[in-house]
């Protein structure tokens, strides 16, 4: 959901992955802790790690297993230098087997878990909106996570619990009979799944976010890391879920995915999360610290009362023209109490990216039905099978995907914001009028058929989001300040998603506009005449925002520190702090 793309449509018909803390002072695991600086004393030094300078070849012990050289060859032995093993693993866990794999997995079969119910286009849209809702009330998940650890702790706990009702979740959609389940009830689980994704995501970024602000030049490596095992777990998903949505239908898919999600809990109940204890007096010193800034507060509170004002309203009135007038209330609500409170800089980026996350409509419910319709239902449609949609234009996705973030890491990490961001949006939304030409099948005309077509116009526009993805990812991290990063991260990954969620309204109401309303019935030929209309407005509106990035991005490389290590205040010179204090703004 920015977010990256888990693609099994294309340009605006896609499924967007989320956009994704809190600090703990690192402590004693079950496996105990060394510190870098102990590690220094007592390795003696023909068995230290080499310097930056040096080349990746085998150090230490002449004789390695194949496992290690592999690792030493992906990097893996670099990264576990710098930031430690036990963080590898858990970001393993929570990013390339649950975001990777189970989100891919859950997110693909939702789609035909509504078309199961006959559900319109327009309400799918809304369906969506509420069940990725979670991920917008990352920033209450951030305070709370911070300010009331449980027995202590400000990570595990709340990871443990999340993952266990998401499991429970999970297991009623596959195991319950469709009979005995409402769409309503389906929705609710949904959401509960999508909190569990949201709450090991947020706490893991918050993580690694401490980690990438103590070693920011090895920020992009470790980034690489994760969105790469990310992509590859997606890409392990769309193999196995064509052939399992075509042998089973779209509930079995939920059942299979209660392993990988279950994974999680050996490393965290080993602690490899390295969380210390806090005693009462720590606890009551970062609640003092909090209150010290009642203007995060207030903004992880107004976030929670918009995404429960438009989760009530998607589930008990699924009216489109109701969801998107409250959707643009709460966007700019939201909007302006973020750009007064925070610090400009950290205002601005926010701006940017929630304005145009929120102007890229998605009308994802439209082209699920135009690419996957029957013969009876649309005969001058794609026809697209399960395993087609699903795994073979999966995989050519994944595969682009992991040859974006590689480009990315190789020739446009070290490129200013400004410039990446500029470019690879202007060539991004010019990719996707491409799909403009399949919605009115000029493609046929041209004698390209429409698996060649969506395959090549899916491929490079997932190689370029990548490159549009990834510095956004970068920037968000670098605005953390130290000690706050979880409920910081979460403000500004929860208003990215806000808006992800705020375009599906906005696509929903689009599609009833023009009167696109498929439903999965037949002879529905009629309700594709406009959708090409809608997709170009989704193309061009969210490149409306490219005139502001001179004002709103910081003109600095994504390898430089955006904030010092004494910049503990995320409200220092806000506007709201100007006018209070009587100063100018």
């Amino acid at each position: 959901l920015f977010g990256p793309r888990t693609t099994y449509a294309t340009g605006t018909g896609t499924t967007f992955l989320p956009f994704s803390g809190d600090s703990s002072t690192p402590g004693p695991g079950a496996m105990g802790n060394l510190t870098s600086s102990k590690l220094d004393e007592e390795t003696p030094p023909d068995k230290k790690a080499p310097l930056e300078t040096t080349p990746l070849v085998p150090w230490g012990s002449e004789k390695k297993s194949l496992l290690e050289r592999l690792g030493a060859l992906a990097g893996l032995e670099d990264l576990s230098h710098h930031f430690g093993y036990k963080l590898l693993v858990m970001l393993f866990c929570a990013q390339h087997l649950m975001k990777g794999f189970c989100y891919t997995f859950i997110t693909t079969c939702q789609t035909y878990l509504f078309a199961a119910y006959n559900v319109s286009a327009s309400q799918m849209g809304i369906y969506i909106e509420v069940a990725s809702l979670p991920w917008s009330m990352k920033p209450v998940i951030g305070l709370v996570s911070d300010v009331l650890p449980i027995c202590g702790y400000n990570k595990g706990p709340y990871i443990f619990i999340a993952t266990i009702a998401g499991i429970v979740a999970s297991g009623a959609i596959g195991l319950i009979p469709q009979e005995w389940i409402s769409v309503t009830s389906i929705v609710l689980c949904l959401f509960t799944i999508q909190m569990m994704f949201a709450v090991n995501d947020l706490l893991m970024e918050a993580k690694y976010s401490e980690k990438m602000r103590d070693k920011p030049e090895h920020g992009p490596a470790l980034m690489t890391y994760v969105w790469f095992g990310l992509t590859v777990g997606g890409f392990v998903a769309t193999l196995f879920i064509g052939p399992f949505l075509t042998a089973w239908g779209p509930k079995v898919p939920f059942t299979m995915c209660l392993l990988p999600m279950s994974l999680i809990l050996v490393p965290l109940m080993k602690n490899y999360l390295e969380e210390k204890c806090r005693t009462q007096e720590e606890v009551e010193a970062e609640r003092k610290r909090f209150l010290a800034e009642p203007e995060l507060c207030f903004l992880c509170i107004l976030m929670l009362i918009g995404t429960i004002l438009l989760s009530f309203l998607g589930i008990f009135y699924a009216e489109p023209w109701i969801n998107a007038t409250a959707a643009l209330a709460v966007t700019l609500v939201v909007l302006v109490g973020f750009s007064v409170l925070l610090r400009p800089m950290i205002a601005k980026v926010n701006a940017f990216f929630l304005l145009q996350s929120s102007m890229t409509f998605a009308i994802t419910g439209a082209t699920f039905y135009f690419y996957t319709d029957t013969i009876e239902e649309y005969p001058e449609g794609p026809h697209f099978s399960m395993v087609f949609y699903t795994t073979v234009l999966g995989v050519v996705s994944n595969v682009t995907s992991l040859l974006g973030i590689w480009t990315y890491q190789r020739y446009a990490s070290t490129w200013s914001y400004r410039s990446l961001l500029m470019m690879s949006n202007l060539v991004f939304s010019g990719l996707s009028l491409l799909d403009v030409v399949m919605f009115k099948r000029w493609n046929l005309t041209l004698g390209i058929s429409d698996h060649f077509f969506l395959l090549g116009s899916n491929g490079f526009q997932q190689l370029m989001y990548q490159w549009q993805w990834m510095p956004g990812v970068v920037i968000n991290a670098q605005l953390c300040p130290s000690g706050m990063e979880a409920t910081m991260y979460a403000l500004l990954a929860g208003c990215h998603n806000l808006g992800i969620a705020v375009a599906n309204s906005f696509g929903a109401y689009l599609l009833e506009l023009i009167g696109c309303q498929p439903s999965g019935a037949t002879n529905e030929s009629s309700q594709f005449e406009n959708l090409w209309m809608a997709s170009l407005v989704a193309t061009v509106t969210p490149m409306i925002t490219l005139v502001a990035i001179p004002w709103l991005i910081p003109d600095a490389k994504q390898t430089e520190k955006l904030l010092d290590d004494d910049d503990k205040d995320a409200t220092a010179g806000s506007l709201w702090r100007c006018w209070t204090a009587g100063g100018p703004s």
